[in-house]
């Protein structure tokens, strides 16, 4: 699978690595979705909110503490998180105690996608967020077919079905810890690979420098001198230190490097004359801004720029994701109303609730194949900024399509089940797109920031769409008249 630059390929331990990663952090998830007409048959939306409210918070705050907390003790509280999620709904027989055990499930997801994102940076940007867009989707399929196989078809009970999912406690550290290469030792050299790609123009406008130099000798000999002013020279730290909206950096390091450099290549009066010795002194001081940047000698690898920020800048630079974010936002909004919402009130007939459960249930799982298939495509297909805005309108229009159908019934069978399976490839493919595109376009030093803190989009618009869909699933049943329902409309 080629990688990102398409010079350097991911080694499959780790591709496999994350794939699996994606798959058990999604599964608590997705198993307590499948569940959710067994823990508040009355209001879905209700289980929705609780598996998305925690991880909402959790993501919204992973920009200022990320830093401070090792990898290896962030993957240890997913696990702990995980088997308390599902012991906890497995053992209470209350709404409420079942609620906390889907709130923990949420926890975990949260944190554990966040932290899995930002991780992807330390290794192939897009063969990785492929590879754990992947694993995430096809959690969808093995967390129902998880429920079906085990609760529906064998016969187990719910309680017996959510602890057997203990099992996936253990294999997610075993990945974790024995297959994936520790991200510390992957780093030092990724960030000079990505590094020089990303500067690639500021590296060949470099190479310029030492015949710049040498023409401003000729002229001093020649009597011409510099005295017209110094040289316009394009500097490989600026061009590096701009962020995804092509702002520069301003760091104090790069002011005195931009200073040296222009000092050295003649700028100055006192200057030295020698072409040789300027090119070193600048190699010298672009070696010294490598280490600074690499943090050589620390105990962990960490991009320093990112590492530096103060609170107010790394809201500023979540608040730059927004062109990824606000498609991410609205696609999971769309598809989640109509999860909540739209789908609990249809079935054949209406009237009947088995019906209506079954429906919610292949519904559901159609949904996740699509998902499963659309995140896989992250190394087939790039998608540009225009199509990974347009994909969420057509979402939206899904959703008022379930709307309006569940309430006229224009098109009542089980042949819904096919615009279920395409709001799953849409929502799939502006996940995997959107996270490529920031593993493309953000600075390296950047990028393990933006890859954690733009996974708040979408449990944000998971979360609106949980409320609206307690709102709608009320509606839809006075639509129908149906009884049940939580919310009257």
């Amino acid at each position: 699978m080629a990688a990102q630059g398409g010079r350097h390929q991911e080694k499959r331990r780790n591709l496999a690595a994350f794939w699996l990663l994606g798959l058990i952090n999604n599964s608590a998830y997705v198993i307590m979705l499948a569940g959710a007409n067994q823990i508040s048959a009355a209001a879905v939306g209700l289980v929705y909110l609780a598996a998305v409210g925690p991880s909402l918070l959790c993501k919204a705050s992973v920009p200022y503490w990320f830093h401070l907390v090792r990898y290896r003790t962030r993957m240890q509280a997913v696990a702990l998180l995980m088997t308390a999620s599902y012991t906890t709904v497995a053992l209470s027989s209350s709404r409420g105690w079942q609620l906390l055990g889907v709130v923990l499930a949420s926890l975990q997801s949260g944190l554990g996608e966040a932290s899995c994102l930002a991780l992807t940076s330390h290794y192939r940007g897009r063969a990785a967020i492929t590879m754990w867009s992947s694993g995430t989707g096809f959690a969808g399929v093995f967390g129902y077919a998880w429920v079906l196989l085990l609760h529906f078809l064998a016969g187990l009970s719910f309680t017996a079905t959510l602890l057997l999912a203990n099992a996936t406690c253990a294999a997610w550290l075993a990945v974790y810890h024995l297959l994936l290469e520790a991200p510390e030792e992957r780093a030092a050299q990724l960030w000079r690979h990505d590094s020089a790609d990303w500067a690639g123009a500021a590296a060949a406008s470099e190479g310029s420098l030492g015949g710049r130099a040498a023409e401003q000798q000729r002229r001093r000999q020649d009597g011409g001198g510099s005295r017209g002013g110094a040289p316009q020279v394009p500097l490989l730290a600026e061009a590096a230190g701009r962020d995804a909206v092509g702002e520069p950096d301003s760091s104090r390091a790069q002011e005195g490097g931009s200073e040296e450099q222009q000092r050295l290549l003649g700028g100055d009066e006192g200057a030295s004359s020698d072409p040789q010795q300027a090119q070193q002194a600048q190699q010298s001081q672009q070696q010294q801004q490598q280490q600074l940047e690499l943090g050589e000698g620390s105990e962990e690898w960490r991009p320093s720029k990112a590492g530096r920020m103060t609170w107010r800048e790394r809201l500023q630079r979540t608040v730059a994701l927004w062109p990824y974010m606000v498609p991410l936002f609205l696609v999971y909004f769309a598809e989640y109303a109509m999860q909540s919402g739209t789908w609990t009130a249809i079935g054949f007939p209406v009237t009947s609730e088995m019906a209506r459960h079954r429906f919610y249930f292949y519904a559901n799982w159609k949904y996740q194949m699509g998902v499963f298939l659309s995140r896989s495509s992250g190394m087939l297909y790039q998608a540009s900024r225009t199509m990974l805005w347009a994909m969420p309108i057509m979402q939206v229009g899904w959703l008022v399509f379930f709307l309006l159908d569940a309430v006229h019934h224009w098109w009542y069978n089980y042949g819904l089940l096919l615009p279920c399976f395409m709001t799953g490839l849409l929502g799939g493919a502006v996940y995997v797109n959107a996270f490529t595109l920031i593993s493309k376009e953000v600075p390296p030093q950047y990028r393990e920031f933006s890859l954690g803190a733009a996974s708040l989009a979408d449990s944000l618009g998971v979360a609106l769409a949980d409320v609206c869909g307690i709102l709608i699933q009320g509606c839809l049943f006075k639509a129908n008249g149906l009884e049940g329902a939580d919310f009257a409309c």
